[in-house]
């Protein structure tokens, strides 16, 4: 009899800790925020492979207002800074090892409730024509082209190429990230029809095409993608034919558009205050109205949902320029409170040394 009741007593414990781990894993999972609701930072390669580094940035952000981080996957070198399992990255030789383990870095974003986005520069790709030279934009001639900075940039109207950026984001679902976001999904500044004999309108239906296909293709996997755009597109029309980023097209073939509306990507005047960097509230505030604006032109379309917005705010000094305002706290909280009063209650913060004013975020 006692023997009986022991081995019940075994069955009865087991199923307990049976269900406690279940109910444990799921409360891990119900604790990440949603993702309408987003308040992130920038984390470059370097700093995510950094235990030290990642150490602190998670305790600040269980001490914030903070709930997700942007982390570099293919950085602006081209290079996919952890091991993807790809036979495909393998055979191109992308592969540069900056994190060690991936999966672990993320499982301990999640436990302490931290949505992880997937950071793929896109289509400027200092490296790959190296391997794939017939992936990359070619001048009249026939020569690869080159921008001012001698960086080679994929075509994105090449199949294998998009194919390759697919392979890419769907890697990072399988290693447990949130959400993919692509980067430099554009064509290089300053580029010229003469350059690559591809006019501004073709320019921005190439960019579209891309971004369709790509929605379509991540949706049916169940992953969500976000664009990061130009802020200077929104209300400038020489902008969106150079670049090839048509802001309201994007916004029908996406989860999320990121406009970087930096105050100090703005010329001066453009913004109705002077200066825009020395005006962080001001220059945010006309930004998220422009795109309200823009947006609403195609806010009524029954063929697809419209993307939500989140924009990337100014984490740094822009102390380049000849008149700059020290970006601090005060500065942070002035362009988050801008956002806000449009009606807005997600936005990411970018600063490339990954050295944040945390007092921003409590």
């Amino acid at each position: 009899m006692i023997l009986k009741r022991t081995f019940l007593s075994l069955i009865f414990t087991s199923v307990i800790l049976v269900n406690t781990t279940i109910m444990a894993s799921a409360a891990e999972s119900a604790c990440l925020p949603d993702s309408d609701d987003i308040r992130g930072i920038y984390v470059s390669a370097y700093v995510a492979g950094t235990e030290s580094r990642m150490d602190e940035i998670i305790e600040e952000i269980d001490n914030s207002n903070l709930n997700a981080v942007v982390i570099d996957v293919k950085d602006d070198n081209g290079n996919i800074i952890y091991d993807m399992n790809s036979d495909m990255i393998d055979e191109l030789g992308t592969k540069n090892v900056l994190v060690k383990d991936m999966p672990a870095l993320i499982d301990r974003l999640h436990e302490h409730g931290i949505y992880a986005i997937a950071r793929c520069v896109a289509f400027r790709d200092p490296c790959i024509s190296d391997t794939r030279p017939e992936w990359v934009l070619h001048d009249k001639n026939g020569t690869i082209y080159r921008d001012a900075k001698d960086f080679t940039w994929i075509d994105p109207r090449n199949r294998e190429a998009r194919e390759y950026l697919i392979e890419v984001a769907k890697g990072c679902k399988d290693t447990g990230f949130d959400e993919v976001q692509y980067d430099y999904v554009r064509f290089p500044t300053g580029i010229k029809k003469e350059d690559i004999g591809i006019s501004g309108y073709g320019r921005r239906r190439a960019i579209l095409k891309f971004a369709k296909y790509a929605h379509k293709k991540l949706e049916k996997a169940g992953e969500p993608l976000s664009l990061d755009v130009f802020g200077t597109v929104i209300n400038s029309e020489i902008d969106r034919n150079v670049v090839g980023q048509e802001y309201s097209w994007l916004s029908l073939n996406a989860d999320y558009l990121s406009p970087m509306i930096y105050p100090s990507h703005y010329y001066e005047g453009t913004m109705g205050n002077g200066v825009p960097d020395l005006h962080p509230f001001e220059t945010i505030d006309t930004a998220m109205k422009y795109s309200a604006e823009e947006l609403s032109a195609v806010s009524g379309n029954k063929l697809a949902e419209q993307a939500n917005v989140r924009p990337w705010l100014q984490g740094f000094t822009a102390s380049y320029l000849k008149k700059y305002r020290k970006y601090g706290a005060d500065e942070i909280k002035e362009q988050i409170n801008a956002v806000s009063e449009n009606g807005v209650n997600s936005w990411l913060v970018w600063n490339p040394s990954c050295r944040y004013a945390w007092d921003a975020f409590k």
